[in-house]
């Protein structure tokens, strides 16, 4: 899946730009965090050390306690992350002071299960090639397939399609069972030595990182037999 990484969310203009976005879904460098508005509800992912901790804050009838305990922290995910980390969810959470903002504000900790889950350090920005490598390696099919530098994918295994997006997605967390050769005018992708895909390479192609840095975050499916 390609997600947006923001560097931050720290000012009003900032929350406003992101939730006008056709999906309220990023991650954000700092604090390290997945944010994502659903409907009612601010769901923060937040990565650390140990497991990623998930807060769900919000109403079922309105988006206002949520803006309104954004605006408490004066626009800061910053702070709203440090607030949320003191809260003892043991208790009667919404008698804190931090989200005394709605009385129809709710606000509930959990371990997520996403299997895909990644921390905005596992995402980075791929720029696009200047001139193809003597050499085929990982990190220059991912910043191929990142930057769309190519035309006339094929995949050359009917049991298996797949897509670049699904290539790079793997190539990410398992670059080292990726083998990419070429053979004519086209560049074979290999999983473990067998052909999955190819392309023509073409590095005047389409770019990802108009208005903003397109990332890609997280694992592939592919198995091994």
């Amino acid at each position: 899946m390609i997600v947006r990484v923001l560097p931050q969310l720290e000012s009003r203009e900032e929350w406003i730009a992101f939730c006008r976005r056709e999906t309220p879904y990023c991650l954000v460098d700092t604090p390290a965090c997945l944010v994502d508005f659903q409907s009612h509800f601010l769901q923060l992912t937040l990565f650390g050390k140990g497991d990623p901790v998930r807060y769900t804050l919000g109403s079922r009838s309105s988006m206002d306690p949520a803006w309104q305990l954004i605006k408490r922290c004066q626009w800061s995910l910053s702070a709203l992350v440090k607030g949320l980390n003191t809260l003892d969810f043991g208790g009667n959470v919404r008698d804190n002071e931090l989200l005394g903002v709605h009385s129809d504000l709710s606000a509930r900790r959990s371990r997520p299960r996403d299997p895909h889950l990644h921390a905005p350090a596992s995402s980075r920005h791929l720029a696009p090639l200047k001139t193809c490598p003597t050499q085929w390696d990982g990190e220059s099919v991912k910043r191929l397939l990142a930057n769309r530098q190519y035309r006339d994918w094929r995949c050359e295994q009917e049991e298996m399609p797949l897509g670049p997006v699904a290539v790079l997605l793997d190539l990410l967390d398992h670059n080292e069972d990726w083998q990419a050769q070429p053979f004519g005018p086209r560049l074979q992708l290999a999983y473990r030595g067998k052909v999955l895909a190819s392309l023509i390479t073409d590095l005047n192609a389409h770019t990802s990182g108009e208005n903003g840095t397109d990332l890609i975050a997280g694992p592939g499916t592919l198995k091994s037999d």
